[in-house]
């Protein structure tokens, strides 16, 4: 029986706010997503709210899909259609597509290569589209720009799909796209002679400390000296995203209750949660560190069930620091001098090699829904997909319950 895989890239506005998701879906042994299937089905409607949280979903469909009645079985508010562009556009289409409009079914045209050609050839359906998703690496940019404001006369909203630099997003969004997806949002966007401000050096200098082993009452004493920052760490430590049953008053508290490494933690998520540009802007990466953190320690415990605190820890901080280059908007090696961290993780961070470096591809292979290294990788541990799969869907829902939270 082959393993199916299901992941999910997210799809921001113009404020950087994630609005969806794209839901990826493939076979093993396949490169090529080939449209919704009844197993995949299946698995949409048991992990659906897991999945997509608050947010909808994008579903890859071929032509066949329309004329099932299991189109009737997923929840009309939850998804879009989004149908291949390479598909047969005909009259029978166009009266399904426009049936199951009045229906309130939600169309999109999938990573569209947009040309006068292709123009032509969507005529008959776009009254029926609700989204067109335009891969910008090989459109016509120029066609598309002028197209843009015919799309939303006619009630379409356009995504720049594959976006792969900011640079690119920059573009898109002058010419007056309304959403995009891309790997351009885990890539870091390099601004020259930047520097960290004061609050940031003082982080640095806390996180440094709770890697040592300093007296308790020093570290108390460091804190209670960056009185900013330790109110900044409480009232970030007793929101929602955390449910703690006990709202903590002082950071001695916290140090003596809970110790440094839950410290060390939270003090780095509260600096990716404090980054530049607004709550908004904030919440893709700081999910995105979330997701990595939590994936990273939980496919150790896989891997290793007898794994030690330490070696938990490690995995941890090896996925955080592996994003921390995207909020100061540097080169990596430059904001890892700045930290005191292990030999084992600037290896793993710099160079991808050792036990964690390895955990790194592997967790970055399933953000990218690379199956085929994912495979390649499961198969030397002796580890079938079917053990992960539940792990990355929990994941998943652990972070929407912590963007749910991180808005009340």
């Amino acid at each position: 029986m082959s393993d199916r895989y299901i992941g999910r890239q997210p799809i921001i506005n113009a404020k950087a706010k994630i609005v969806a998701y794209d839901l990826l879906y493939r076979e093993s042994g396949h490169n090529d997503d080939n449209g919704l299937t009844a197993a995949v089905i299946s698995n949409l409607l048991i992990s659906m709210e897991t999945v997509l949280g608050k947010h909808i979903g994008f579903i890859r469909v071929n032509t066949e899909f329309l004329h099932y009645d299991v189109i009737d079985l997923l929840l009309q508010e939850k998804v879009v259609y989004s149908l291949f562009a390479d598909a047969v556009i005909d009259e029978a289409l166009a009266d399904r597509m426009r049936f199951l409009r009045d229906q309130g079914y939600r169309f999109a045209l999938n990573d569209c290569i947009l040309t006068h050609e292709s123009m032509n050839r969507f005529t008959l359906i776009l009254p029926s589209l609700s989204y067109i998703k335009i891969d910008v690496t090989q459109s016509d940019l120029g066609l598309v720009g002028r197209n843009i404001p015919m799309f939303h006369d006619a009630g379409i909203e356009v995504i720049g799909t594959k976006i792969e630099t900011h640079d690119v997003y920059d573009l898109c969004r002058s010419m007056g796209m309304d959403y995009f997806q891309g790997y351009f949002i885990s890539e870091p966007n390099i601004i020259k002679n930047t520097s960290f401000s004061p609050e940031q050096e003082g982080i640095f200098r806390l996180w440094n400390l709770l890697q040592t082993d300093t007296e308790m009452s020093e570290l108390v004493d460091a804190f209670q000296n960056n009185h900013a920052i330790s109110l900044k760490l409480l009232r970030f430590i007793n929101s929602a995203a955390f449910s703690l049953k006990t709202p903590v008053a002082s950071i001695a508290q916290v140090l003596l209750l809970m110790g440094r490494d839950p410290i060390s933690r939270w003090i780095m998520l509260m600096m990716f949660s404090e980054s530049h540009g607004g709550v908004e802007k904030r919440v893709p990466l700081l999910l995105m560190v979330v997701y990595r953190t939590e994936l990273m320690s939980s496919l150790v415990q896989v891997i290793n069930p007898n794994a030690s605190k330490h070696e938990l820890s490690m995995a941890y901080f090896t996925g955080m620091l592996s994003l921390i280059h995207l909020l100061f908007h540097m080169p990596q090696r430059e904001v890892l001098e700045k930290l005191n961290i292990s030999d084992e993780i600037k290896q793993a961070l710099l160079e991808g090699k050792g036990f964690y470096g390895e955990m790194l591809d592997l967790v970055r292979s399933i953000e990218l829904f690379d199956t085929e290294a994912i495979e390649e990788y499961l198969q030397t541990l002796g580890l079938k997909y079917a053990i992960i799969e539940p792990i990355i869907t929990q994941v998943m829902d652990k972070v929407n319950r912590f963007e749910k939270a991180m808005e009340e």
